[in-house]
C-alpha cells in the first residue's frame, strides 16, 4: 500500500513539473515580448490552443495511477488556455486533447467516448467562464468547479459505485493541482510584468513616453554610421522651451509636467512618422530627421515652431496659457560627420541668443 501510495504521489509530482515548464515556456519564451493586456491576434490564438493541446496530451501520457483507476491533469490544460486566451484556443485545445484520447491512446469504446465528451463540455464551460469578466480567482473557482462536477459525473458513470476512491482522488487532485498552477501563473505574469516595464523604463522616458536620452543615444550613433556609411542625408533638431524655469515657478512642476507632456505629443504630430523623436533633457528634446535634406528640415522645424507657438496648452486647473520653443538644426556633412549634435547644440545657443522662439541652422554658424 505504502509502494502504491508513494508510486501515486510521484505521478502528481510529474504532472506538476510538466505545468510548471509548460507555464514557463509560454510566459517567458514563446510569448516573452508580447506586451500583458493586448488584443490576440486569430494566430495567436490558434497558437496558444496548440499548445494547450500539447500540453493536455502530455498530461495524457504522464497518468496519475491509483486503484486501478487511470487519472490525468488534462483539465488544467484546458483552464490555462481559456485564461490565456478565451473560448476558441480553449476548444482548439480541446479537440486536439479529444482526438489525440481517441485515436493514439487505445480503442474506441463507450469509455473513451463518454470521456471525449466530458472533455469538450469542460472546454466549453471553461473558455465561457474565463471569457466573463469575473476577476482571476474566481475564474479559476469556478473552472475547476466545473471540471470536478463534470468529471465526477463520468467516474460514476462508468464505474458506478466504485467511482467514490477515483473521485476523490480526482478532486483532491485537481484542487491541489489548479491552486499551484493559479500561484505560478500569476507569478510568471507578474514577472513579466515587472520585466517589461524595467526594459521600457531603460528605453522611454516615463514622463512622455518618448525615447530616452540613453535610447536617442543609441539610435543616433546607429543612424549616424548608417548615413556616413551610405552616404545618405541626416538632420538633427534640438528643441528647447522657452523660460521653462519661469513655468515651472508661477504655475508648480505639476502644471510643467502637464506642458512636457503636450509639447511630446505636439512633436509626434508635426513631425514626421518615422522620424526619432526623444526627450533628452529636463525641457530638451531631439528630433532625428532621417534622409532629410538640411533645407527640408528647417521647414519642418518652422512647422513645428509655429505649431507651439499657436497651440493653447492646458493646465491642470483647466486654464490655458501659450509658450514658444526654440530649435537648433544641423545636418550631417563631410567637415562635420563627428559634431552633429555639438553644432544643433550652437544652434540652438544661437537661437536662445537672438531672442527665442526661432529656429536656427548650423550653416549660419560657418558662415557669420
Amino acid at each position: 500500500m505504502r509502494v502504491v501510495i508513494f508510486d501515486t504521489f510521484q505521478d502528481i509530482i510529474a504532472n506538476f513539473a510538466i505545468v510548471t515548464a509548460f507555464l514557463f515556456m509560454t510566459s517567458q519564451v514563446f510569448f516573452k515580448k508580447r506586451g500583458l493586456g493586448e488584443p490576440l491576434t486569430w494566430s495567436e490564438k490558434f497558437i496558444i490552443g496548440l499548445i494547450g493541446g500539447l500540453l493536455g496530451t502530455l498530461l495524457i501520457i504522464f497518468t496519475v495511477s491509483f486503484d486501478n483507476t487511470i487519472l490525468d491533469f488534462r483539465q488544467l490544460a484546458l483552464i490555462l488556455t481559456a485564461l490565456a486566451g478565451g473560448i476558441v484556443p480553449t476548444l482548439i485545445t480541446g479537440i486536439i486533447i479529444s482526438l489525440m484520447r481517441l485515436f493514439a491512446f487505445g480503442s474506441i469504446t463507450t469509455d473513451t467516448l463518454i470521456a471525449t465528451w466530458n472533455t469538450m463540455l469542460i472546454a466549453l464551460g471553461v473558455g465561457i467562464v474565463c471569457s466573463m469578466g469575473f476577476s482571476y480567482w474566481k475564474k479559476w473557482v469556478y473552472s475547476l468547479l466545473i471540471c470536478n462536477v463534470l468529471t465526477s459525473i463520468v467516474f460514476f458513470l462508468i464505474l458506478g459505485s466504485h467511482g467514490l476512491s477515483p473521485t476523490v482522488l480526482f478532486v483532491l487532485m485537481m484542487s491541489a493541482g489548479g491552486l499551484f498552477s493559479a500561484h505560478l501563473a500569476l507569478f510568471l505574469e507578474k514577472a513579466k510584468r515587472y520585466s517589461l516595464r524595467m526594459e521600457r523604463d531603460a528605453t522611454v522616458d516615463y514622463l512622455t513616453g518618448l525615447n530616452n536620452h540613453r535610447m536617442f543615444d543609441l539610435l543616433f550613433n546607429k543612424k549616424l554610421s548608417n548615413a556616413i556609411d551610405k552616404n545618405q542625408e541626416l538632420t538633427l533638431m534640438l528643441v528647447d522651451i522657452d523660460y521653462f524655469k519661469k513655468v515651472n515657478d508661477t504655475y508648480g512642476h505639476p502644471n510643467g509636467d502637464s506642458l512636457l507632456k503636450q509639447v511630446g505629443e505636439l512633436l509626434k504630430v508635426t513631425s514626421r512618422n518615422f522620424d526619432v523623436i526623444s526627450r533628452i533633457g529636463g525641457e530638451e528634446f531631439s528630433i532625428l530627421l532621417i534622409e532629410c535634406p538640411h533645407h527640408d528640415a528647417l521647414v519642418i522645424a518652422e512647422r513645428i515652431r509655429l505649431a507651439v507657438q499657436d497651440h493653447p496648452f492646458e493646465l491642470n486647473d483647466g486654464n490655458r496659457i501659450n509658450i514658444t520653443i526654440s530649435i537648433g538644426v544641423a545636418s550631417l556633412s563631410r567637415s562635420h560627420q563627428d559634431d552633429i549634435i555639438e553644432q544643433a547644440d550652437l544652434a540652438l545657443y544661437k537661437a536662445k541668443q537672438n531672442g527665442r522662439n526661432q529656429v536656427f541652422s548650423n550653416l549660419k554658424l560657418h558662415e557669420s
